[in-house]
This record gives C-alpha cells, structure tokens and sequence, in this order.
C-alpha cells in the first residue's frame, strides 16, 4: 500500500468518528486526495463513512455495507445476553457415559459470524463457531460450574453468560479418563 493510500485510510477513520464529511479526487498524474471539503475545479465525490472502505485491487477485495455487523464489531456487550438454556442451574444430570450437550441462547439477535466458547470449572473446554449448542463428551462425574461466552472472530468478548452449577452422576466402570469436546450444529 503506498503512502498516499495509507494517509488517506487514516484519514477517513480519524475523521470517521466525529461525523465530517470526506471527499475524494484524482488529480492529473492520477493521484487519490481526501479532503474535508470538494475542491473548486476537480471532480470529488462524497466518501460514505457508514461503509468500510475498498482496501486494494485484487479481484478478491469486496466491500459490503453491513461489514461491521458480519463481524460483530458493531455490537455492544450491553446490547447482547447470553444465557446457559441446558444444563439448567443446580440440576442433576445422570449419563454414564458423561456426554453432556449446553445449549445456549443469544438475544436479541447474534451476528453472522461468531464463536461460542464453553468454559467449564474456569478451563476453556470447547469452541465452535455459528452455532448455539456444544457437546462434551466423557465428562467426569462431580459438581461443575459452567459459562459461556460470545465472541467475534477475532477473540472480542460481547457476552458471558451467568455462571451456572450442575451435577453430573456417572458410574466409574469403563470411564476413560479425559473429556473431549465435540461442537454441534443446531
């Protein structure tokens, strides 16, 4: 990227914030200006701030209006709740096997793209991505204490979940002795 292209970029997102307009022009030797106001004998046109802007050439470059909210960083952690659905709090879970299924919800709505990371007693345990059900399997018998998160692609947290207490009773015949994580879809 060269460096007017760079100074541009940083223009348009310092300016961004505070809601001033940009406008942008190429000059003879087919150079991009941004300026805060069009310039007198140049054709300008008005750079839309609401949309993220078209960085390179390549055929493979896209730009979309709702950009931010694909990835999540549109959303506030305050905007967002999670909620533990399954296993209910303080409930008692009988598998022999140890094969548990946490069932989530999210409101009002989740992004388009997003992680959902199960931590059990303080240990992440489980992370898959555009779903709301995860699946522990071989989980030894005890009290367990359960959260989950929401995250964006890139590991921001927009929401935790109450932490939430269960028991789970198991016999000890044949059990093996780590639990491994299975995402399912839902």
């Amino acid at each position: 990227m060269n460096l007017s292209r760079l100074a541009g970029l940083l223009l348009l997102t310092s300016l961004g914030a505070h809601g001033a307009k940009i406008y942008s022009w190429v000059d003879s030797r087919g150079i991009t200006h941004y300026t805060n106001a069009p310039p007198a004998g140049q054709k300008s046109q008005e750079i839309d701030l609401r949309v993220a802007p078209l960085i390179g050439t390549m055929p493979q470059s896209v730009q979309v209006a709702n950009y931010h909210h694909l990835t999540g960083t549109d959303l506030k952690q305050a905007e967002l709740a999670i909620t533990l659905i399954s296993p209910e709090a303080e409930s008692t879970l009988r598998d022999n096997t140890g094969n548990i299924v946490f069932e989530a919800r999210i409101t009002p709505t989740p992004p388009t793209q997003f992680d959902l990371r199960l931590l059990l007693d303080g240990k992440e345990r489980a992370r898959a991505s555009n779903t709301l059900m995860l699946r522990l399997e071989n989980l030894d018998r005890g009290t367990h204490k359960v959260q989950l998160e929401l995250l964006t692609k890139d590991g921001t947290i927009l929401a935790k979940s109450e932490i939430v207490t269960f028991y789970l009773h198991r016999t000890r015949v044949n059990q093996a002795a780590a639990a491994s994580a299975t995402p399912r879809k839902g």
